[in-house]
């Protein structure tokens, strides 16, 4: 079997150690984490941490994954996405040079969100491929300072 990339969203406790459990399951079986992000939703209670995680993995291995975690007491919920499904979006905020060219398109869509002495910050929504592949455009300009790349459902 293939290796897609997949995207876990799971709901958990907002707790120190959830982290570091959630990536053993991931280590301990041979598999490396691509990025994650974590916050936590309501600062009132500790139910409701949400990790995102982006990693590769045949089919097989990401529902063995997906099995572990769920096992695990700090973790209420785990959803699993391909890299591309339809109901994945990705946002990510750029800090690009002033000599940057980039425009919204029907695939992603492109804001404003300051402007600086330097250049501007911007936010790109749409499909996590389309993103990807804007960022690197945008590399190749040699126009990124910097990008932040998070995901959400819809």
């Amino acid at each position: 079997m293939a290796e897609q990339r997949w995207v876990f969203v799971v709901r958990a406790l907002d707790r120190p150690g959830t982290l570091t459990a959630t990536a053993a399951v991931f280590s301990n079986r041979g598999v490396s984490l691509e990025s994650i992000l974590a916050s936590g939703i309501a600062p009132t209670t500790l139910e409701n941490g949400r990790l995102i995680l982006i990693f590769r993995a045949t089919e097989a291995k990401q529902a063995l994954l997906q099995r572990t975690l769920e096992r695990l007491s700090i973790i209420f919920q785990v959803d699993a996405y391909t890299y591309d499904d339809e109901r994945l979006r990705a946002i990510a905020v750029a800090k690009l040079s002033s000599a940057a060219a980039i425009a919204p398109t029907a695939d992603y869509s492109v804001e404003t969100i300051a402007t600086t002495a330097s250049g501007r910050i911007v936010m790109l929504t749409g499909a996590p491929a389309v993103i990807e592949t804007a960022i690197s455009q945008l590399r190749g300009q040699d126009s990124l300072q910097d990008v932040v790349v998070s995901y959400i459902t819809v």
